[in-house]
């Protein structure tokens, strides 16, 4: 076995972090990681410091140094970091499924740049984050807003911040994500009622990108699309990913008492609309069926 030299970028609460930390885990492989403190839940922001956008010229995280390469997004680097050779015998894109409806079902499950929010599953998760997410940015000090406006990369993403920090648009923003969300929850539960497993029968990197969308959905409120008797099939395969290692290992021991402290206060304050919307729909559904 070939020993590289690991290094990943993360933040903690990070969806997509989430996911390369339990790719890690599945495949056993050894790493070292630094926690970046990112602009949108610390003042210091370092995911726009110059030491940081030298690693990722769009500030985000992950990214993962694998001996001298670098690569950037969840998806690419689990792709990558599956030709390793770690601890565990796994391939997370077993040889009888076609490598490229992996990728493609893999990059529909995260968040990928270039593709509209709320146009596939992975994107509807910030959607439905995004309120937490303002609560977290009304926190901040005003010098950490003028250090995005000054740093961020992107334009949008400064703009986005701004209004958040002054304003409440994400008020409106999951209403955005419902009915897509509720189609592709829909078509999920309709693969899962064959009785299997794992998504494509053995456990990939699909499975770790739904792992970490369900993980998130408990985070902003929302689990209950996924676990009740409106989704039985649904609810067993993510019963059965919670009880995997790398899922303790790769989310769940990253939340500090600091996630622990902002989820508590967002949720005396947030409302269930959005989680009646959705069931509303599902049940829809479901009678027109």
């Amino acid at each position: 076995m070939i020993d590289h030299k690991i290094t990943l970028y993360h933040a903690n609460w990070s969806f997509c972090s989430q996911m390369v930390r339990v790719a890690l885990s599945e495949k056993g492989l050894v790493f070292k990681k630094k926690h970046i403190k990112l602009c949108d839940q610390y003042p210091e922001g370092e995911n726009i410091d110059k030491d940081f956008l030298a690693i990722n010229p769009l500030g985000t995280v992950p990214a993962i140094k694998i001996d001298e390469t670098i690569i950037c997004g969840s998806e690419e680097i689990i792709y990558q970091l599956n030709k390793l050779e770690g601890a565990n015998n796994i391939n997370l894109y077993p040889e009888h499924i076609d490598v490229n409806e992996i990728r493609l079902k893999a990059s529909d499950t995260t968040i990928s740049e270039g593709v509209d929010f709320a146009s596939t599953l992975g994107t509807i998760i910030p959607v439905f984050s995004s309120p937490l997410i303002q609560y977290m940015v009304k926190k901040l000090p005003f010098k950490s807003i003028l250090k995005i406006l000054k740093n961020h990369p992107r334009k949008d993403r400064k703009m986005i911040f701004l209004a958040m920090y002054f304003g409440n648009p994400t008020k409106r923003f999951p209403n955005m994500g419902i009915k897509n969300y509720v189609n592709e929850i829909v078509k999920l539960e309709e693969t899962f009622s064959d009785g299997r497993e794992f998504f494509f029968n053995s456990f990939s990197h699909v499975d770790i990108n739904l792992m970490c969308i369900f993980n998130r959905l408990i985070d902003v409120g929302l689990e209950l699309t996924v676990q009740s008797n409106r989704t039985p099939h649904l609810s067993r395969y993510w019963s059965n990913l919670k009880l995997r290692d790398s899922y303790k290992i790769g989310i769940l021991n990253y939340y500090t008492e600091k996630e622990e402290k902002v989820l508590h206060e967002f949720h005396k304050n947030n409302d269930s609309s959005v989680l009646d919307k959705i069931l509303k729909e599902i049940d829809l559904v479901e009678v027109n069926e």
